[in-house]
Protein backbone atom coordinates (compact mmCIF):
# COMPACT_ATOMS: atom_id res chain seq x y z
CA UNK A 1 0.00 0.00 0.00
CA UNK A 2 1.21 3.07 -0.69
CA UNK A 3 0.55 6.81 0.35
CA UNK A 4 1.02 10.18 -1.11
CA UNK A 5 1.65 13.37 1.85
CA UNK A 6 2.50 16.95 1.26
CA UNK A 7 3.93 19.10 3.49
CA UNK A 8 5.35 22.72 4.19
CA UNK A 9 8.57 23.51 6.24
CA UNK A 10 12.01 25.00 5.57
CA UNK A 11 14.40 23.61 3.85
CA UNK A 12 17.28 23.56 6.64
CA UNK A 13 15.03 21.79 8.96
CA UNK A 14 14.68 19.14 6.47
CA UNK A 15 18.11 19.12 5.68
CA UNK A 16 19.55 19.13 9.10
CA UNK A 17 17.07 16.06 9.91
CA UNK A 18 18.26 14.29 6.97
CA UNK A 19 21.74 14.99 7.88
CA UNK A 20 21.12 13.59 11.25
CA UNK A 21 19.62 10.43 10.17
CA UNK A 22 22.40 9.88 8.06
CA UNK A 23 25.06 10.86 10.96
CA UNK A 24 22.33 8.17 13.30
CA UNK A 25 22.96 5.15 10.67
CA UNK A 26 26.46 6.05 10.01
CA UNK A 27 27.33 5.28 14.20
CA UNK A 28 24.80 2.50 14.60
CA UNK A 29 22.69 4.37 16.72
CA UNK A 30 19.13 3.88 17.05
CA UNK A 31 16.78 6.59 17.47
CA UNK A 32 15.95 5.46 20.94
CA UNK A 33 19.49 5.65 21.82
CA UNK A 34 19.66 8.98 20.41
CA UNK A 35 17.13 10.16 22.35
CA UNK A 36 18.04 9.28 25.67
CA UNK A 37 21.68 10.90 24.76
CA UNK A 38 20.47 14.06 23.83
CA UNK A 39 18.53 13.84 27.64
CA UNK A 40 14.85 14.49 26.32
CA UNK A 41 11.87 11.52 25.49
CA UNK A 42 12.59 7.95 23.96
CA UNK A 43 10.68 8.56 21.14
CA UNK A 44 11.38 12.58 19.97
CA UNK A 45 14.40 11.69 17.43
CA UNK A 46 11.77 9.07 15.94
CA UNK A 47 9.32 11.90 16.18
CA UNK A 48 11.47 14.12 14.67
CA UNK A 49 12.15 11.76 11.71
CA UNK A 50 8.58 10.83 10.58
CA UNK A 51 7.48 12.86 7.91
CA UNK A 52 3.66 12.78 9.63
CA UNK A 53 4.69 14.93 12.59
CA UNK A 54 5.42 18.74 13.08
CA UNK A 55 8.54 17.88 15.60
CA UNK A 56 11.66 19.36 14.74
CA UNK A 57 15.23 20.32 15.86
CA UNK A 58 15.24 23.50 17.73
CA UNK A 59 18.72 25.65 18.78
CA UNK A 60 18.58 24.24 22.11
CA UNK A 61 18.56 20.65 20.56
CA UNK A 62 21.37 21.63 18.26
CA UNK A 63 23.96 21.77 21.71
CA UNK A 64 22.68 18.61 22.77
CA UNK A 65 23.08 16.40 19.25
CA UNK A 66 26.13 17.89 18.94
CA UNK A 67 27.58 16.09 22.79
CA UNK A 68 25.60 13.22 21.58
CA UNK A 69 27.71 12.76 18.33
CA UNK A 70 30.33 13.83 20.86
CA UNK A 71 31.76 16.57 18.40
CA UNK A 72 33.87 19.31 20.10
CA UNK A 73 32.28 22.37 18.16
CA UNK A 74 29.27 22.94 16.91
CA UNK A 75 30.13 23.52 13.35
CA UNK A 76 31.12 19.75 13.26
CA UNK A 77 27.44 19.07 13.58
CA UNK A 78 26.15 21.72 10.91
CA UNK A 79 28.82 20.39 8.49
CA UNK A 80 26.19 20.10 5.39
CA UNK A 81 25.56 22.12 2.37
CA UNK A 82 23.91 25.87 2.83
CA UNK A 83 20.08 25.14 1.80
CA UNK A 84 19.48 26.74 -1.00
CA UNK A 85 16.14 27.45 -0.57
CA UNK A 86 13.92 29.26 2.57
CA UNK A 87 10.49 27.36 2.58
CA UNK A 88 9.72 24.09 1.09
CA UNK A 89 7.08 21.99 0.10
CA UNK A 90 7.55 18.48 -0.19
CA UNK A 91 6.03 15.39 -1.79
CA UNK A 92 6.31 12.12 -0.02
CA UNK A 93 5.56 8.67 -1.08
CA UNK A 94 5.35 6.34 1.79
CA UNK A 95 5.20 2.62 1.02
CA UNK A 96 3.04 1.17 4.15
CA UNK A 97 2.38 -2.72 5.67
CA UNK A 98 -0.34 -4.53 3.97
CA UNK A 99 -2.93 -3.13 6.55
CA UNK A 100 -1.78 0.01 6.23
CA UNK A 101 -0.58 0.13 10.09
CA UNK A 102 2.93 1.14 9.72
CA UNK A 103 5.45 2.55 7.42
CA UNK A 104 7.54 0.71 6.17
CA UNK A 105 9.67 2.77 3.74
CA UNK A 106 9.55 6.75 2.80
CA UNK A 107 11.00 8.29 -0.49
CA UNK A 108 11.38 11.78 -1.47
CA UNK A 109 9.48 12.50 -4.37
CA UNK A 110 9.44 16.49 -4.90
CA UNK A 111 10.68 19.67 -3.00
CA UNK A 112 9.39 22.79 -4.49
CA UNK A 113 10.40 26.22 -3.46
CA UNK A 114 7.55 28.07 -2.16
Amino acid sequence: MEKIIQFETTQFDLDLIEHIKTLRKLRNITKEKLSLLMGVSKTFVGNVESYTQRHKYSTRHITLLAKAFDFNNISQLLDFPTPKYDKIKVTIKQTLNESGTKVIHNEVMKIEAL
